[in-house]
C-alpha cells in the first residue's frame, strides 16, 4: 500500500458536530464534504462533516501519518526546495537592500511546512515537524553562507570552517548582547515553530455509520 491520499482543509476541524440530512435532487440525502457528491444510502462524519465511504478511507489513511520511505523522500525534496527559496529571499534582502529581516524566517517556516505536507500528499507527523524546524534553521544559515564564504576565502579559511560558521550564524545573535540580535534569534525560533505547526499530523474524528434520512447525533 502506498501513501498517496489527496486531502483538503476539511481535516483542520477540531470537533464533531451533528449533521442534519438535507434534500438532494428531491430525495433525502447528504453531500460528501470531500468529493462533493451526493450520498443516498449511508455515510460517516469526519470532524462533523459528512463523508462517503471512499473519502472516509482516504481521510483515515491521511490521519495515519507518513510511513512509506518513498513518501518521506518526496516530502523532503519538496521541503528542500522551499528551504532554498526561503534562503534566496533572505539573501536577496541582505545583498541588495542591506536588511537582515529575521521575519523572513517565519515566511520560510510557512513555506517549508506547507511544502512538506504537499510532498507527503497531505499528511504530517512528528518526523516532518522535526525536519521542518531544522530546515528553517538551515534556510537562514544558507542565506548567510555566500557572505561568509566570500570573506572566508579571502582569509584563507577551509570550506568546512566556513560551513560551520554559517550553521552557527543564526544562533550567534543570542550571544550578541544586543536586543535586536536577541529578537532576531527569537523570530527565527517562531519561524521554526511555524514549520512545526504546518507539518503537524491531521486529527480526524470519525462517527457513524449513519443512514440517510436519520439525523447524526
Amino acid at each position: 500500500m502506498t501513501d498517496r491520499p489527496e486531502t483538503d482543509d476539511a481535516l483542520s476541524f477540531d470537533r464533531a458536530i451533528p449533521v442534519t440530512p438535507v434534500s438532494v435532487g428531491g430525495s433525502a440525502g447528504v453531500t460528501c464534504a470531500s468529493c462533493r457528491r451526493p450520498i443516498t444510502e449511508s455515510y460517516h462524519t469526519a470532524n462533523g462533516e459528512p463523508v462517503c465511504d471512499a473519502c472516509r478511507a482516504v481521510l483515515a489513511l491521511a490521519a495515519g501519518g507518513v510511513t512509506a520511505p518513498a513518501t518521506i523522500a518526496k516530502a523532503l525534496v519538496f521541503g528542500l526546495v522551499a528551504t532554498l527559496a526561503g534562503a534566496l529571499i533572505y539573501w536577496a534582502l541582505i545583498r541588495f537592500f542591506g536588511i537582515e529581516w529575521a521575519l523572513v524566517s517565519i515566511l520560510s517556516g510557512w513555506m517549508i511546512g506547507k511544502a512538506l505536507r504537499t510532498g507527503a500528499d497531505g499528511r504530517g507527523g512528528r518526523l516532518l515537524q522535526v525536519v521542518g524546524a531544522l530546515l528553517v534553521y538551515v534556510s537562514v544559515a544558507m542565506a548567510y553562507f555566500p557572505f561568509l564564504y566570500e570573506g572566508g576565502v579571502r582569509a584563507g579559511l577551509p570550506l568546512a570552517g566556513i560551513i560551520v560558521a554559517a550553521l552557527l550564524q543564526p544562533i550567534s545573535a543570542i550571544f550578541d548582547g544586543a536586543t535586536g540580535g536577541f529578537l532576531s534569534a527569537l523570530i527565527i525560533g517562531f519561524g521554526m515553530m511555524q514549520a512545526w505547526q504546518q507539518a503537524r499530523q491531521p486529527s480526524v474524528v470519525f462517527e457513524g455509520p449513519f443512514r440517510v434520512g436519520s439525523a447524526a447525533s
